[in-house]
C-alpha cells in the first residue's frame, strides 16, 4: 500500500505541487528572486572585501558550508557502516 502511494505521489503529483508551489510563493514575494538579480551579485563582490584580521562574508559563507558538508561526509560513513557492515567502506 505505502508503495502504491509513494509511486502516486512521486509521479506528476509532485511535480504539479512544486512548480504550483514556486509559482505561488514567487508571486506572493513579488518576484524577489528577479528583483534583486543584480542586486546579489553587488553584495557578493562586495563581502570579497574584508578587513584586516576579519572574516568577510564569502569567508563565513565558505567556513560554514565546509563545517556542514564534513560533518554530512563523516555522519554518512558512519551511518553506511552500521547499516551495510565494514563492506560498506570500500563500496
Amino acid at each position: 500500500m505505502l508503495e502504491v502511494i509513494n509511486d502516486f505521489l512521486s509521479g506528476k503529483v509532485l511535480i504539479v505541487l512544486i512548480v504550483g508551489l514556486g509559482s505561488y510563493f514567487t508571486i506572493r514575494s513579488r518576484f524577489v528572486q528577479l528583483r534583486h538579480f543584480f542586486h546579489m551579485f553587488a553584495v557578493f563582490r562586495d563581502s570579497l572585501n574584508g578587513s584586516a584580521g576579519q572574516l568577510s562574508s564569502f569567508q563565513a559563507l565558505m567556513l560554514s558550508l565546509a563545517g556542514r558538508v564534513g560533518a554530512g561526509n563523516s555522519a554518512g560513513v558512519g551511518i553506511a557502516v552500521t547499516l551495510g557492515g565494514p563492506g560498506a567502506v570500500f563500496w
